[in-house]
C-alpha cells in the first residue's frame, strides 16, 4: 500500500482471473527477497520507485490443489517517480473511505484491515475459515 498524505494508489486489475480494485504488488523472483520483489513489483507497475517499504501483515490461502500461498502485505509512504500505468491496469489514488465503497478484488475487502488495523498482522483463508490475527 503506497501512500500519499490521506491518499492511497490503488491498481483497477485487467486480471479477469481476478478483477477490481487492489494495491499494486506480484511474485517474488527466484533468489530475490522479499523487499526487492515489492519494490521491484511497483515499480513495474506504477513507475514509481518506493523507499522504506515496511512488512505489516502476511495472507495465506489454498488453491484448489491444497498448495498453500504466502502474500506479504508492505506499506510505503516515501517514493519518487512520476505515475505511470502499465499494462496490470490503471492507477488511482483515493482515500480509505473512497476505497472501501469501490468494487474490490474478491477478498481484498478482507485483507484491508491488515493494513489499517496495528493490531492485526495475518489473514487466512482456506476454505474452511477466513480469519484475521
Amino acid at each position: 500500500m503506497v501512500t500519499r498524505g490521506t491518499e492511497i494508489l490503488v491498481i483497477k486489475r485487467n486480471d479477469p482471473a481476478w478483477p477490481g480494485l487492489t494495491f499494486p504488488g506480484g511474485h517474488v523472483e527466484a533468489h530475490e527477497s522479499f523487499h526487492d520483489s515489492v519494490v521491484r513489483e511497483l515499480k513495474e507497475e506504477t513507475g514509481l520507485t518506493i523507499k522504506k517499504p515496511k512488512l505489516v501483515g502476511v495472507k495465506q490461502f489454498y488453491d484448489d490443489d491444497d498448495h498453500r500461498y504466502l502474500v506479504f502485505f508492505y506499506t510505503a509512504h516515501d517514493f519518487s517517480g512520476k505515475l505511470k500505468a502499465s499494462n496490470e491496469g490503471q492507477l488511482f489514488w483515493m482515500t480509505k473511505d473512497e476505497l472501501q465503497k469501490q468494487k474490490l478484488a474478491y477478498n481484498f475487502d478482507r485483507d484491508l484491515p491488515v493494513y489499517f488495523n496495528d493490531n492485526l498482522s495475518e489473514h487466512i483463508l482456506d476454505g474452511k475459515r477466513d480469519e484475521l490475527f
